[in-house]
């Protein structure tokens, strides 16, 4: 029987932090003491841990590399899939501490967030659980670029409230997309109008959330319509922005723009709607082939079960 899909494609919503607020103030302590070389070795073992003892992460990410590889993943592809995530998130403190210095970025398309700054317009910055969103905030404040992101914090408290003590100005810099939709876009609409650049994630749905299918990978995927409405509604360009992590300690950051404007019109709404959906899941697949260890969406996207 096939179960609210919906409710299903939001389960990322609903899975909670491992350990505790303590373990991860001393892991942020450790990534201090020992700099992100020795921190490796830490990477290592956790990355072990979670494949030997997480059954529904391995599982998740076999799922993805044998797809995205097109034969059955190793076991260690899996652990270095794991490992990169585990890698990218912890650069997320170091990130909070504002320590770039750490890493080495390459940037593609940065002339758009050039023009953007210049021109002070405000305009939509459209990623994906791909690489580190975190590691594109930090290059863009060390550019004076004015973005804010957009998230979702219910099921990550207590890395959210180490993030606020690493940087004072975290909640200043954030939008949480839990509050209702009119408080939400009022917040948006007022950020766009001051010309910031709104980051928002567009490959997860949140409970409720309207959504369509289109292909991923040659298989119907569901993916919010959120960022494209809000795009519409404030009459705010889209770029699409990726931040890809390569060992040991390099980002690549893209850009690239993907609507000007977003128009819906009257009698083929639904169709234009699905048709830029679909443009951007073919856009983030492309990213993807390029670096499927920055997937970071550890369950059943495709939520492929018996009906």
């Amino acid at each position: 029987m096939s179960t609210d899909p919906t409710r299903e494609s939001s389960e990322w919503l609903s899975q909670g932090e491992r350990g505790t607020i303590a373990l991860i103030r001393f892991t942020a302590w450790l990534t201090s003491f020992l700099g992100r070389g020795p921190m490796r070795i830490v990477i290592g073992v956790t990355a072990l841990y979670y494949c030997l003892f997480d059954r529904k992460v391995v599982a998740s990410s076999r799922a993805w590399l044998t797809r995205v590889h097109g034969h059955p993943a190793r076991y260690r592809d899996i652990f270095r899939h794991v490992a990169t995530f585990a890698q990218v998130t912890l650069d997320r403190l170091y990130f909070a501490r504002g320590e770039t210095n750490r890493f080495t970025f390459t940037r593609e398309g940065n002339e758009h967030l050039i023009a953007l700054s210049r021109e002070k317009r405000g305009a939509i910055l459209l990623g994906a659980h791909l690489g580190g969103f975190e590691a594109m905030r930090a290059a863009a404040d060390d550019e004076r670029f004015p973005v804010t992101i957009v998230g979702h914090f219910e099921n990550a408290t207590m890395i959210t409230t180490l993030l606020r003590e690493l940087d004072p100005d975290f909640d200043g810099r954030v939008i949480h997309a839990g509050q209702d939709s009119v408080t939400l876009a009022l917040s948006l609409r007022d950020a766009i109008g001051r010309g910031e650049m709104v980051a928002l994630l567009g490959d997860r749905i949140g409970l409720n959330e309207k959504h369509v299918q289109v292909p991923f990978f040659g298989v119907p995927a569901r993916f919010a319509t959120g960022p494209i409405l809000l795009a519409s509604v404030l009459r705010a360009p889209i770029y699409l922005v990726f931040a890809l992590y390569r060992a040991p300690n390099h980002y690549a950051l893209h850009c690239e723009p993907f609507a000007d404007s977003v128009e819906l019109p009257r009698g083929h709404r639904q169709e234009a709607l699905e048709a830029l959906v679909a443009r951007y899941a073919r856009r983030l697949e492309a990213h993807c082939r390029t670096a499927p260890d920055n997937w970071f969406n550890f369950f059943d996207f495709w939520e492929e079960r018996a009906e």
